[in-house]
């Protein structure tokens, strides 16, 4: 067949690709096609301010251009688009769990497929009243939860160590592709068949990739119909699961430590080191086209494109990142744990520094746009640095704890855009630069942490059977070698 000749493990590298870059596409695409539901009054929001004293100067709005939303929700968005994260968070832990012990091909495809139904009942919803909106996207949230955890959970499975940073960078490509694509064609959508086209566009998408799911994707190599003997074998060996003690079945039934867990410092260091990455990555994803509109004054045709550029950069981090980390430690340049020091560096401190030098550019749009690419961009480079960690810390448990790290990590989309909505209560550049401070603040003080803190060693939690002192220190050399 035409998949035949592809290495299993790269089909299901390639079909967790795509489903977390629609399931990112559903997640950013209201953040532009608000811009077009919404109506906005930029004159008359400032009335205070002349234009030279703290806003940019652009071009007038007339009074019909600016009623041309249909909703009066002024006062609404910050609280509609972090409605998504409320169901989202709240369902990463249980949908690690779940993957766990029902298999990640059950809970992933399902959770896409509510997804994109919901999604294409949003245009009714917003229509009825904002609350059935905001419930919709909760629901789309908290199904679009099931997807990161289980395709965690299925990477310690297909994938050795020698390629799981790599493979697991790739796969989360998917996030920064989902958002460009769903930032260009959002606007380009919006434009060409009004706001609703976006999300019957996005939201048919997700529901047909369901198909080709329940077709080729599968939860281990060992229940794969076509995968070569050789390629098993490779993997098995590779992973440690073709070893009787670490069999499916006593994966699963075994009890998860959840105090040990909970209580585990190296697994907080971890986690807060997310939330840096996540503020920065949040406050752009859900805030930037507002700015892009209110501040710089960008049409939401060029804002959807514009919006779009630092995922672009945010992409190549991704991948370049999460290539050279392992490139540097299977050749023995570095250890595993000084890639991450290296690469949550430059995440957390580039990122940061980006942000800070935006609050002294005034309104150079040229400036600020380069600046808003780099930010992205050099925040991406956590994925070659510790984004993984919870494999090192508990690998047995990778489905749980990475339910954990991304409740914490998505809990941020809720209270970014909130924080920022006091903030902003008037589009002004003094409120914007307060904003741009948090952004720069939030993950320099979380890289810090991690850098004093952080850890690749396995957690005594972690294991399955008893194992002896004396053996764990080398299981811990032959990881940090990784």
């Amino acid at each position: 067949g035409v998949f035949s000749s592809i290495p299993a493990r790269y089909m299901m590298a390639c079909m967790c690709l795509i489903g977390i870059t629609l399931q990112y596409a559903i997640k950013a695409f209201l953040s532009v096609a608000i811009v077009a539901m919404v109506k906005t009054d930029i004159n008359a929001s400032v009335p205070q301010y002349s234009y030279d004293e703290d806003t940019c100067p652009g071009e007038e709005v007339s009074s019909s251009e600016s009623e041309e939303g249909e909703f009066d929700w002024s006062d609404m968005q910050g609280v509609i688009l972090s409605s998504y994260y409320y169901g989202y968070i709240a369902t990463q832990l249980l949908a690690g769990r779940l993957s766990e012990i029902f298999g990640s091909k059950r809970v992933l495809g399902p959770g896409l497929f509510i997804s994109g139904l919901m999604t294409v009942l949003g245009p009714v919803a917003a229509r009825t009243h904002v609350g059935f909106l905001i419930a919709t996207r909760i629901i789309v949230g908290a199904a679009s939860g099931l997807v990161i955890p289980a395709v965690n959970n299925l990477l310690p499975k297909w994938f050795v160590p020698q390629e799981i940073s790599f493979i697991g960078g790739t796969i989360m490509a998917g996030i920064p592709v989902g958002i460009i694509i769903s930032m260009i064609l959002s606007g380009v959508l919006a434009d060409a068949g009004g706001w609703p086209l976006v999300f019957y566009f996005f939201g048919g998408l997700t529901i047909i990739f369901m198909i080709p799911w329940l077709c080729l994707a599968f939860d281990c190599p060992e229940e794969h119909p076509t995968i070569s003997e050789v390629e098993k074998d490779y993997i098995l060996t590779g992973t440690g699961l073709g070893n009787k003690e670490y069999n499916n079945e006593t994966k699963k039934s075994h009890p998860v430590p959840w105090f040990e867990i909970l209580t585990s410092w190296p697994i907080w260091v971890h986690n807060i080191m997310g939330m840096g990455y996540a503020w920065v990555s949040f406050t752009l994803l859900n805030e930037l086209p507002t700015y892009l509109s209110q501040i710089l004054h960008y049409k939401i045709q060029e804002n959807g494109l514009i919006s779009s550029l630092p995922y672009v950069s945010s992409g190549i981090g991704v991948v370049v990142s999460s290539y050279l980390s392992q490139m540097l430690r299977r050749k023995g340049y570095i250890s595993h744990l000084t890639a991450y020091w290296i690469f949550n560096s430059i995440s957390g401190f580039g990122s940061g520094l980006c942000l800070l030098i935006i609050t002294f550019s005034g309104c150079d749009k040229t400036v600020i746009v380069i600046l808003l690419v780099c930010a992205l961009g050099t925040a991406a480079f956590y994925q070659g640095g510790s984004f993984l960690n919870h494999v090192d810390l508990g690998r047995n448990y990778t489905g749980t704890i990475a339910g954990i790290y991304l409740t914490v990590y998505n809990a941020m989309g809720v209270i970014a855009p909130l924080i920022i909505d006091m903030i902003v209560d008037k589009p002004t550049l003094s409120r914007w630069k307060i904003v741009f401070y948090v952004g720069a603040a939030v993950p320099v003080a979380c890289t810090i942490l991690y850098l004093l803190f952080g850890t690749i060693q396995e957690q005594c939690w972690n294991k399955l059977c008893c194992e002896t002192e004396q053996s764990k220190p080398e299981s811990n050399k032959q990881a940090g070698a990784i």
